[in-house]
């Protein structure tokens, strides 16, 4: 709210300072020099005093006094006028005494002086002397003061000095107004906008997750949009590859290979000034990403935010998984094929003797995968394949088995139809051959030979000491099962 006051009035303590026509703007520029008045308002004072030539001592006087005293009741107890004319002659408004804390104006410049607060006092008196040095006709400067019960206040002081070209005396007029409410209530935005920057800043570089801000250019060279990282955090560099030397260069010539999509994409954010979350990969960068681009406040800037993380692993391991599945399906179905085949070739003679040979079948091929999930799936030593069969006939024919040859390792699909045929085999010899007497013995033997083609591999089962057998009328499920084994390994 503005309070003009114009017009003459009563004799203001103020009045014998008054002698001569001054100028005075706390907050910004002096008013044109015409006419006469104060306004004032929170934040804005200014006093202009009327300039005539013709007027007499005693009226400029009166006018002066009327306005030191608006000012005083527009301002209360913040705002004072006063005069000093060197080396001693000093007059203060009651609203300077209000500032001050006091109940009466210091009597002496140095006693002025000793309330400017110790930490200002040597930098009012060098500022003091650099003005009077100067020349110059206006002063402004802002210090602490300390009224004598001890509180702080901040006072802004500016005027304007009068210089006798005679005797080089000199007239000190003007006003201070008790800005410390102003001063705080900035210190205090200053402070929390300074804590809000610090926190932020802590925040950008330990995040783990990358973090830049980008300048979009919507026409670029060729009508195709370009863009380049203004500001990034440390989690940028690391989670790109890029070098720190990429800041502010554009991307199309500091990274010819990158991909048209990101181009695309953050000129389509800058554009709609709609947010966008995606999972793309750079095959430049050799990663994959999952990013949130959202545009920043001014649209003029095409400035765009982007927060990423690297999820290259968490696809590997996607990917492994589907592959996982994939492979677990096939397998399935091909155990469940095995099983069928066993099935079928088991169906014969009574119930009972259906369900105990479909079990001893399946848990032979049983064996054979636990071996090659121990193994993790790769090719599987053969005597460990062989003991492996034979586990379930060993504690029945103790020292009835001679197992001997090198090293050879068979693939998975190998040692399935290998240990099948080596289960049926057992199988025969402890129903028919040298494993159903207590003297018969079964030797297990292989070795691989040289050939024209590379060497062959060949696995010799011999029993000795059993019942004489006759050859089979028919072949069954062991000749079938021997048949595939040695398709598969060829």
């Amino acid at each position: 709210m503005q309070r003009p006051v114009c017009g003459e009035a009563g004799r203001h303590p103020m009045s014998p300072f008054a002698t001569s026509v001054t100028l005075i703007s706390l907050w910004g520029q002096a008013p044109a020099a015409s006419g006469c008045g104060l306004t004032a308002k929170p934040g804005v004072v200014s006093i202009q005093m009327c300039k005539s030539a013709g007027k007499s001592g005693d009226r400029r006087m009166r006018e002066v006094g009327a306005l030191s005293e608006a000012m005083d009741l527009a301002w209360g107890s913040h705002f004072g006028t006063y005069e000093f004319r060197p080396p001693a002659a000093l007059t203060w408004s009651p609203g300077m005494l209000k500032i001050y804390g006091l109940s009466r104006q210091p009597e002496t410049i140095d006693a002025f002086k000793a309330m400017i607060h110790p930490d200002d006092r040597g930098r009012v008196d060098a500022e003091g002397v650099e003005f009077i040095r100067s020349g110059l006709d206006v002063y402004s400067h802002t210090f602490r003061i300390l009224r004598p019960d001890g509180t702080v206040r901040v006072v802004l002081d500016r005027g304007t000095v009068e210089r006798e070209a005679g005797d080089g005396s000199m007239v000190f007029r003007g006003a201070n107004v008790d800005v410390t409410d102003e001063v705080h209530l900035n210190y205090s935005v200053e402070r929390q906008l300074r804590v809000s920057e610090e926190r932020y800043r802590k925040l950008f570089n330990a995040i783990d997750d990358g973090f830049c801000i980008v300048e979009v250019d919507l026409d670029a060279l060729g009508g195709r949009s370009d863009y380049r990282v203004i500001e990034a955090n440390p989690a940028f560099y690391a989670q790109t590859g890029f070098p720190p030397a990429i800041l502010g260069s554009w991307l199309r010539a500091a990274a010819p290979g990158l991909e048209e999509h990101w181009f695309e994409t953050y000129a389509r954010v800058a554009r709609t000034r709609q947010p966008v979350r995606f999972e793309s990969e750079s095959n430049h960068l050799g990663r994959w990403f999952d990013v949130y681009a959202f545009p920043l406040d001014h649209p003029e800037e095409s400035q765009v935010a982007i927060l990423f993380s690297d999820i290259s692993s968490r696809k590997a391991q996607e990917e492994q998984a589907q592959l996982l599945l994939g492979e677990i399906n096939h397998r399935s179905k091909n155990m469940l094929g095995v099983i069928q085949a066993i099935a079928r070739n088991t169906m014969t003679g009574d119930g009972g003797e259906f369900v105990t040979r479909f079990g001893e079948r399946v848990a032979a091929l049983a064996a054979t995968n636990d071996l090659l999930v121990r193994n993790g799936w790769k090719p599987v030593v053969l005597e460990d394949l062989i003991r492996s069969q034979l586990d379930a006939f060993t504690a029945k024919t103790s020292g009835q088995f001679l197992i001997s040859g090198p090293e050879v390792k068979l693939s998975p699909a190998a040692s399935k139809a290998l240990g099948m045929a080596l289960h049926e085999l057992a199988t025969n010899a402890a129903k028919y051959g040298a494993l159903s007497v207590a003297g018969g013995q079964v030797s297990i033997g292989w070795a691989l030979e040289p050939g024209k083609d590379g060497e062959t591999f060949r696995l010799e089962w011999r029993e000795s000491g059993g019942p004489t057998v006759n050859a089979p009328q028919r072949r069954g499920f062991g000749w079938t099962v021997t048949k595939r084994m040695v398709e598969s390994t060829t």
